[in-house]
């Protein structure tokens, strides 16, 4: 029995909102795709999403560069153009109509982009290394000076299209993972290069503007210290530290899917803490931390992210990760292109939203999250309850699947005594059996491509379990394996009293 004695009158600590800041989104052109659109409008409404970052900026779908003169690439009369995207010649000419729209719409949300600069457009890259399906370039410039052309460009474009003063709200981060080869072909030195390059040029234009990096992945090792020695000895603008991190311990690629062992509950948070005394011990102490990559994986093949243990084993994190300023779950979609298009309804994808709008258990898990409170009055290792403006006290349980245990279920009390308010209580319930879509699905017999009446069945399928009753000073609750529960106080007044000859009693005894 897990007792929580709580007194709304307790000015505890404050919880910071730091996990639905920003969220992540594959490559910026997905952003033109309706369904995706769709998915950020929910966040935004739902989990009160303020900034998206994703891949793809300069190079990719939409790759923002092609040669003014294209030459003998128009020759080709059986084609039209040329097969070698590289071919032409001349001038560069920057192409900014697919990234307006883009950001236009995003900022119709009601969503403001966190920047991710990158990767490099084809044509000013240094080699042919690419990555992902739509060819992130991936080596540093041949040419600086063009770099510094190209940025200091794009900068004055949204200068002039959005104002200074929408600007100074975004961030500007350079680059994604540098340190790993993949993503950077080139060292971490050379990384150093780009960040300074491009960060003063940023700063020619507005030093308002907020630059950062180093964007490294920091499961193991962040880099945080080298580069902000490099800054601070080389005399290089940074307003903000970002870095990545997925509790992978292992993991096993078979056929379709990838199959991992996770790291403990406390990981990331405790690798955000990391981090953070990081960034405080470093030259340039006291600098912001955004997260702008997390998840339990880093596969798009992994079928614990469409399944309710995500969601219970992630709550933890989004309860104890205070350190960052900001958290960005990776992604919000499952329409995702890295490596290939979703094969299967649920396939294991990063999103929180599948590509039939259908949300996921940890998208739940994220709402439940974003409608608590300021003041903490209790938190314990599963489990966070606040106090918010209006009077409510909210918090949320969970209960990850854990083997150690001899029985899944966990039994809670919820005492508050000390009532002084009449209260009644909500409770919305994820787990096994209410909203998991995967299950509904795999009982209907895992059809890749569902018919849209068997789409609509899933989507009654993802709804929570609500429920409502009175309360007393104390409320009893069972959570079953990798349930997520949100409990909402709410206080009233009761106007029964205001209706003429009203008698409850009369309808709650009706009999045949």
């Amino acid at each position: 029995m897990n007792v929580i004695r709580l007194d709304p009158g307790n000015g505890g600590e404050s919880y910071k909102h730091n996990f639905n800041q920003v969220i992540g989104s594959g490559h910026l052109g997905l952003v033109l795709y309706e369904r995706t659109l769709r998915h950020l409008e929910m966040a935004h409404r739902d989990l009160g999403v303020k900034y998206l970052r994703c891949h793809g900026l300069l190079s990719g779908s939409p790759d923002l560069c092609s040669w003014a003169n294209t030459g003998e690439a128009l020759l080709n009369p059986e084609l039209g153009f040329d097969t070698d995207q590289l071919a032409g010649q001349g001038d560069i000419m920057p192409n900014y109509a697919f990234i307006d729209l883009i950001i236009d719409r995003l900022l119709d949300i009601g969503i403001r982009p966190f920047v991710e600069i990158g990767f490099m457009p084809r044509i000013l890259a240094s080699t042919r290394q690419t990555l992902m399906r739509w060819d992130a370039y991936t080596s540093p410039p041949r040419d600086y000076r063009l770099w510094e052309e190209l940025i200091e460009g794009l900068m004055r474009h949204w200068f002039k299209r959005y104002g200074k003063n929408e600007l100074l709200e975004w961030y500007y981060e350079v680059w994604n993972e540098p340190n790993l080869e993949g993503f950077w072909h080139a060292t971490m030195d050379e990384y150093h290069k780009l960040y300074a390059s491009t960060a003063k040029t940023i700063k020619a234009v507005d030093a308002g503007f907020r630059v950062g990096g180093p964007a490294t992945a920091g499961r193991a090792k962040s880099y945080i210290h080298e580069f902000l020695s490099f800054c601070k000895a080389e005399k290089v603008p940074v307003d903000f530290v970002t870095s990545h991190s997925y509790a992978v311990q292992s993991s096993d690629r078979r056929g379709e899917f990838c199959y991992h062992e996770l790291k403990a509950p406390t990981f990331l948070s405790t690798r955000f803490r990391e981090m953070r005394v990081e960034i405080d011990n470093s030259q340039i102490p006291g600098l912001p931390l955004h997260i702008t990559e997390y998840n339990s994986t880093t596969s798009t093949h992994e079928i614990i992210h469409d399944i309710p243990f995500n969601a219970a084993y992630l709550a933890r994190t989004l309860s104890e990760a205070q350190a960052p300023d900001s958290l960005s779950y990776w992604a919000v979609s499952d329409i995702f292109v890295e490596e290939t298009i979703p094969r299967a309804e649920f396939h294991g994808g990063f999103g929180m939203i599948n590509i039939h709008d259908i949300p996921k258990p940890t998208y739940h898990m994220f709402h439940f999250f974003s409608q608590l409170g300021d003041v903490v009055l209790d938190r314990t290792p599963n489990s966070l309850f606040t106090r918010r403006d209006d009077g409510h006290i909210v918090g949320v349980l969970w209960n990850p699947n854990d083997r150690s245990r001899p029985d899944q279920k966990v039994q809670y009390v919820i005492d508050m005594p000390s009532v002084g308010s009449q209260y009644s209580v909500r409770t919305v319930l994820v787990d096994e059996v209410n909203a998991n879509p995967y299950r509904a699905w795999s009982l209907m017999g895992r059809e890749r491509n569902p018919s849209r009446a068997q789409v609509q069945k899933l989507r009654e399928a993802a709804q929570p379990a609500t429920r409502y009753q009175t309360f007393a000073g104390r409320l009893d609750l069972q959570l079953e394996k990798n349930a997520v529960m949100l409990v909402d106080l709410i206080p009233f007044t009761d106007h029964s009293g205001e209706y003429y000859e009203l008698d409850q009693g009369i309808y709650d005894n009706l009999s045949i």
